[in-house]
């Protein structure tokens, strides 16, 4: 009863975890600029600046502090599911990978990303 008491006192009814990963963050890979952007609709998209178009683009699931990626279309999209465990800052995104067979993903996503300081 004390368990669901604090549950029903420290929720209010949104997904925390969601709201937390909306944004567009960016890190440096292989000497080039991306930007991860992430949603409350629950897609994204990654972009490496300075060529055409969105590189991947998908939706996500979240469970607690892991998030499922699906790529659903773009040059680099894969057709396997990425999970990874994630932790956010004020102006940080961490991802640990829990099970990802997509190397390349994998490479990419796993890391700390910087909140985007010119985003809204």
């Amino acid at each position: 009863i004390t368990a669901l008491l604090f549950s029903v006192l420290t929720c209010d009814g949104k997904d925390d975890s969601s709201d937390q990963l909306v944004g567009k963050w960016t890190k440096l890979f292989n000497e080039r600029t991306v930007t991860f952007t992430i949603t409350a609709e629950h897609k994204y998209t990654v972009e490496f600046i300075g060529d055409e178009g969105i590189d991947v683009e998908g939706s996500y699931v979240i469970s607690g502090t892991q998030v499922t990626f699906n790529d659903e279309a773009g040059d680099y999209s894969a057709d396997e599911p990425g999970v990874y465990e994630f932790k956010v800052s004020d102006t940080s995104l961490t991802f640990t990978q829990v099970n990802d067979p997509v190397y390349g993903r994998t490479m990419l996503v796993e890391g700390t990303w910087s909140k985007d300081k010119d985003a809204k």
